[in-house]
C-alpha cells in the first residue's frame, strides 16, 4: 500500500511563504484589523511540511484547533495542540513546521514594529527589537485563555464586507487589544513589568483625558493614544479613571459617544434616518447593547428617541 503524500515547501520567511506553500492549505478564513494584526483558520488537508530560513518582520501564534504540529526552532523542538500554542518571535532564526493531516489551525500574526512601540507604551522604557518571547503558550492558563477566546470570536467576524468591525472607531481599539493581550498572554523579558501593579494617575492627567474625549469624541482613541497626549503610561491612566472616575478610559468614551448618539437621535429625521446609522456613526457594533445602554441612560429606546415618542 502507498504512503500517504506529503506535501513539501520552502521560502525565506514565514510572510513570504505564501506562494510556495500554497498547496499545502485552505484558507478558511483570514482579516487583518487595522492593518496590523492577522488573524487566519487554516486547514491542512494532507500531511504538510513548511521550512522557512527565518521568521521574518512578524511575531506569530499558531494554534491547531484540531490535530497536531511539530515544530523546529531556536534549536528546541515543539509540539503544538489544542492545549499547547506555538509562539514565534520575530528575527529569531529558522523554523521547520510539520502538520498532521486534517489539521484544522488558528493563526494570528503582529508586525514586530507595531509590537515593540505597544510593548513601549505599556512600559515607558524602549523595548529590544526583537525581544523573544516563550516559544510555547498554554492555551488555557491565564491571560493565554482569554485573549484566545477573543480570537476564536473575532477570527469569523471580520471579513465580511461592510462588517462593522473593520470601521476605524472600532478596528483601531480592537487590534490594540489583541497586541496587549499578546503581551500579557505570552511570557518574555518584560512580563514582570507589565505584571507589576502601578500608582494611578494624577487627577491632572485624568482630566487632559477627559478633555481630550469631549473635544473629539468621534476620533478613533485608544488607551494608549490618550496617555500619550496625557504624557502617562496606557496602564497609569487606567488605574487613574478607576479610582477618579470609577470606570476605564474606554468606557468613558462610550458614554460621551452615548450621549452624543443621543442627541443626533433626538434632533434626526424619523422618515430619513435610522437608530443603526446614528449607532454606527458613533462605533456602536452591537445595535442590542445599544439599545439597552440607551435605554438605561435616557429612560426610553433610541427608536421612541428617534420619533419623538415618549
Amino acid at each position: 500500500m502507498a504512503s500517504a503524500p506529503v506535501l513539501h515547501a520552502r521560502s525565506s520567511t514565514i510572510a513570504t511563504s505564501g506562494s510556495s506553500a500554497a498547496h499545502l492549505a485552505t484558507v478558511e478564513h483570514y482579516a487583518q484589523l487595522n492593518g496590523r494584526v492577522g488573524i487566519g483558520e487554516y486547514t491542512m488537508p494532507v500531511e504538510a511540511v513548511l521550512h522557512c530560513d527565518d521568521i521574518g518582520a512578524q511575531y506569530y501564534v499558531h494554534l491547531p484547533v484540531t490535530g497536531q504540529m511539530r515544530s523546529r526552532h531556536g534549536g528546541a523542538d515543539l509540539v503544538a495542540d489544542a492545549q499547547t500554542a506555538a509562539v514565534f518571535s520575530a528575527e529569531s532564526g529558522s523554523f521547520l513546521g510539520r502538520w498532521t493531516a486534517g489539521t484544522r489551525s488558528l493563526c494570528v500574526s503582529l508586525d514586530a514594529a507595531v509590537v515593540h512601540d505597544a510593548l513601549m507604551g505599556l512600559t515607558g522604557e524602549k523595548p529590544v527589537r526583537p525581544f523573544h518571547t516563550e516559544p510555547a503558550m498554554l492555551a488555557d492558563h491565564g491571560y493565554a485563555r482569554t485573549w484566545i477566546q477573543l480570537l476564536m470570536m473575532l477570527r469569523r467576524r471580520t471579513d465580511a464586507s461592510g462588517n462593522l468591525l473593520t470601521h476605524p472607531l472600532v478596528a483601531g481599539p480592537l487590534a490594540e487589544s489583541v497586541i496587549n493581550g499578546f503581551l500579557l498572554a505570552t511570557r518574555h523579558r518584560y512580563s514582570a513589568v507589565l505584571d507589576a501593579p502601578v500608582e494611578p494617575a494624577r487627577p491632572v492627567a485624568v482630566r487632559t483625558a477627559i478633555d481630550l474625549i469631549e473635544n473629539d469624541p468621534a476620533r478613533a482613541w485608544t488607551v494608549s493614544s490618550l496617555a500619550r497626549e496625557c504624557g502617562v503610561s496606557p496602564r497609569t491612566l487606567q488605574n487613574g479613571f478607576r479610582k477618579h472616575v470609577g470606570r476605564t478610559p474606554t468606557a468613558h468614551l462610550r458614554t460621551v459617544r452615548l450621549r452624543h448618539a443621543h442627541e443626533d437621535l433626538r434632533t434626526a429625521d424619523p422618515f430619513t434616518d435610522s437608530v443603526t446609522a446614528v449607532a454606527r456613526q458613533w462605533g456602536f457594533a452591537h445595535l442590542g447593547r445599544f439599545a439597552a445602554a440607551h435605554l438605561a441612560a435616557y429612560g426610553q429606546t433610541p427608536l421612541a428617541t428617534l420619533r419623538k415618542t415618549a
